[in-house]
């Protein structure tokens, strides 16, 4: 395979990171971006990066100006932010159903998507990632498709919306009291390195796949929510006062998420970073 991607939110934590590592190994690499994505940490680390936005007539440019094998589709929107379900709808199925339909009409092998964990019916943002899957699925005899169900993720510098960083954020502060479940919720939570080296090891392995591939990727342990933030106060030293059930759970709450990693295993990947080798990198990294 030629090492000529496409890859689509590269200003995004995850994609960004990504997107470093793969311009270290050497990959040639266009991206799509939002027409008010902001590009400037991209270009402090590289100008030889192509950027198309993400409409249809500079998508079909691309194609045409390009020849790619593979898309590495990262870019989402979760809806944090009281976006309408349309604009999540289209984030999540419009544009990468656009993306995944001039990727056939020119002949790109293989489609990774980073698709979600969650169950269908969660919420907006679980709803249209679920059925873009279905749309992967229905076009598999015309492309090659990853679907990586990916469990939640963190890291240094991840963004403070995150469950994670924003636990961080408030124990680091020593904010009082934090309000929140009763923490039962059983969760799998991957470090962003880990998350990384599984998708350099799917590519690696690209030409294993045919039709349509679902690769759960997480750590492969679970952990309750409770024990997750008992433990950032631990290693960030807080004097915060978790008060466990003063916030009720979520209508359609996912009890247990947890990630099956053995096809992920039988490629030669695993797990490096344990949650308190993880947590601790990502609480001292913290400002």
């Amino acid at each position: 395979m030629s090492k000529s991607v496409i890859i689509t939110g590269a200003t995004g934590y995850l994609g960004f990171k990504f997107l470093s590592r793969l311009l270290s190994d050497g990959f040639n690499v266009c991206v799509i971006k939002r027409k008010t994505s902001d590009i400037s940490k991209i270009k402090l680390i590289t100008e030889d990066i192509k950027f198309y936005d993400n409409d249809e007539l500079s998508i079909v440019k691309m194609f045409q100006e390009n020849k790619v094998d593979m898309i590495i589709h990262f870019s989402t929107l979760y809806g944090r932010k009281g976006e309408t379900i349309f604009e999540i709808k289209e984030a999540n199925l419009d544009f990468p159903l656009m993306l995944l339909k001039y990727a056939i009409d020119h002949g790109v092998k293989y489609f990774i998507n980073t698709g979600t964990s969650l169950p269908y019916l969660t919420n907006h943002y679980s709803l249209f990632k679920n059925q873009f899957s279905e749309c992967l699925e229905f076009f598999s005899s015309k492309i090659t498709t990853v679907n990586v169900l990916l469990e939640h993720f963190y890291g240094p510098d991840d963004e403070d919306s995150k469950f994670v960083t924003s636990m961080i954020g408030k124990m680091k502060s020593n904010v009082s009291d934090i309000e929140l479940t009763e923490g039962i919720q059983l969760r799998d939570f991957i470090f962003i390195e880990d998350v990384i080296s599984a998708y350099l090891c799917i590519i690696s392995n690209i030409s294993n796949f045919e039709g349509f591939n679902v690769l759960p990727l997480g750590s492969g342990e679970t952990v309750t929510i409770r024990k997750i933030v008992e433990t950032i106060k631990e290693v960030s030293d807080s004097t915060s006062n978790l008060l466990f059930g003063k916030i009720p759970m979520r209508e359609n709450e996912l009890m247990c998420s947890d990630a099956d990693i053995s096809k992920l295993k039988n490629l030669g990947w695993t797990p490096k970073y344990n949650l308190n080798e993880g947590l601790r990198l990502t609480v001292e990294s913290y400002k």
